[in-house]
């Protein structure tokens, strides 16, 4: 009897390891269409982070895997805001913000983005929400400044500033 309870024991612990496992490896999904992911920003009052990477990227896998598809996974973070991953070894097309054409190189020129992985939080207008992580930096923090500028964007969606009047 006891037999059979440690091994179902180790069956339910190797099972919830493989879940968990399926979750963190959920990949984000391509950029394609920017305005179509304003709109549900601008519906759920959350921000659009890009991720921009390339494939071939060792320092882009590891956001991917240590931090991006994590969250992106995280009952916490998985309704906070839209995550893309924009790659630019891809040269696929892409629609902007303003729903006009264009492809994920020009975007992310557009944008200044000159090294992977750079990640840009961005409101539903398509206007940068906080400033780009550029680089992979401290592994220890990378996290929580992704989280900083998600939260970033979430305050400029939640409560949008008033614009000035002349008196």
């Amino acid at each position: 009897m006891r037999q059979r309870a440690v091994a179902a024991w180790i069956l339910a612990c190797v099972m919830c390891w493989f879940g968990a496992s399926a979750l963190a490896a959920e990949a984000l999904p391509l950029a394609r269409n920017l305005a179509a992911a304003a709109e549900e920003a601008r519906e759920k009052k959350i921000p659009v982070m890009i991720a921009f990477t390339t494939r071939v990227c060792p320092y882009c896998r590891i956001a991917r895997r240590d931090h991006l598809e994590p969250m992106r996974a995280s009952e916490k973070w998985r309704d906070k805001s839209i995550m893309l991953d924009m790659q630019l070894d891809r040269a696929d097309a892409l629609i902007d913000f303003e729903g006009k054409p264009t492809d994920v190189r020009s975007f992310a020129r557009r944008h200044g983005v000159r090294s992977v992985p750079t990640i840009i939080v961005f409101d539903a207008d398509g206007k940068p929400a906080s400033m780009p992580l550029v680089g992979l930096m401290s592994g220890d923090f990378y996290g929580v400044y992704i989280e900083q500028a998600i939260e970033s964007g979430l305050i400029k969606m939640r409560y949008p500033q008033p614009a000035l009047s002349a008196p």
